[in-house]
């Protein structure tokens, strides 16, 4: 699987805005994930692919899919499969505008809460990592601060208990030294 850096994402939404261009076809992307932490925040390097929603889904779909041969990409390099994480009150900020299609990214809070939700645990997942960041950048210091940013996003009840442990214990490894 090919990983993509900065540049690679946004010369895929330039094909993929070409390709929308041919279909007559305006298009939006609500982009969360590794992708949000590489293009708006400089967290890392590169992503494994595009997680998020999109409009119309059938035809992004398929131009994502033609697109990606195009370019040497994974064929899921944009894909949906995150769908059942995002919140009815998701915060979005506009990244580009581009003839047919806009992409708006995830505010680092909403990220914050979706990937604390997600807390995937393993070498080939980032979670850990981004949320160590997400609470820097947002100057989180107490788990009740973390709290209180996912309470405006999701209910605390759906969290595990493993996972809100989990985020107490990064908290008070990365801030014990703040006091």
């Amino acid at each position: 699987m090919l990983v993509l850096n900065k540049k690679d994402i946004l010369k895929l939404f330039d094909l993929l805005n070409a390709e929308l261009l041919k279909e007559k076809t305006k298009s939006e992307l609500h982009i969360v994930g590794g992708a949000v932490m590489c293009l708006v925040l400089d967290a890392r390097a590169s992503t494994m692919d595009v997680d998020g929603l999109f409009k119309p889904a059938a035809i992004v779909r398929k131009l994502a899919k033609k697109v990606s041969a195009e370019f040497g990409a994974d064929e899921n390099w944009l894909n949906d499969a995150v769908k059942g994480f995002f919140s009815p009150t998701g915060d979005f900020n506009n990244y580009l505008q581009l003839s047919n299609l806009t992409i708006y990214t995830a505010t680092p809070e909403y990220l914050l809460a979706m990937k604390c939700l997600a807390m995937r645990i393993g070498a080939e997942f980032h979670d850990i990592n981004d949320i160590r960041y997400l609470l820097r950048y947002l100057n989180i210091e107490t788990y009740q601060q973390a709290c209180d940013v996912i309470a405006k996003y999701y209910p605390l009840e759906r969290f595990p208990q493993k996972t809100l442990y989990a985020l107490e214990e990064i908290i008070e490894e990365d801030f014990t030294d703040c006091y």
